[in-house]
């Protein structure tokens, strides 16, 4: 049974969107959207979203990693707070010089609920 429609958009053999059938990864194609969206993008939701682009075009180095870091924690906790985070891992081109200025790769484990169960989302954010 489908849940929601996979991120990214790929089309399926039936001629839609391929769809996540089990619910850990349909949240996390909620997740991937929650923090691949910046505020004012959702026309009634104007603070939907982490606001990452705009963070990863303004900071660089230790500052760019705290301010997303808090930018992901506060959208998380006000958009899917039944979503735990474990841990945050942000690279950007002064860690990693293959990344571009402004360019960001970020590596995120959570867990649902009460489920033991960890689920890693890797995300590049570019502004």
């Amino acid at each position: 049974m489908a849940i929601n429609i996979k991120w990214p958009l790929e089309k399926s053999p039936q001629g839609s969107f391929k769809t996540n059938d089990a619910t850990l990864d349909a949240i996390a194609t909620d997740l991937r959207l929650l923090l691949i969206t910046n505020h004012g993008e959702r026309p009634i939701h104007f603070d939907f979203g982490a606001n990452l682009r705009s963070v990863v075009f303004e900071f660089e180095g230790d500052e760019l990693r705290e301010r997303m870091t808090d930018s992901i924690i506060e959208a998380v906790e006000k958009w899917m707070p039944f979503v735990h985070i474990k841990s945050i891992e942000i690279t950007d081109s002064t860690t990693n010089p293959t990344l571009k200025p402004h360019e960001v790769d970020l590596e995120l484990e959570f867990s649902v609920g009460n489920l033991n169960v960890l689920q890693a989302l890797k995300q590049r954010i570019r502004a």
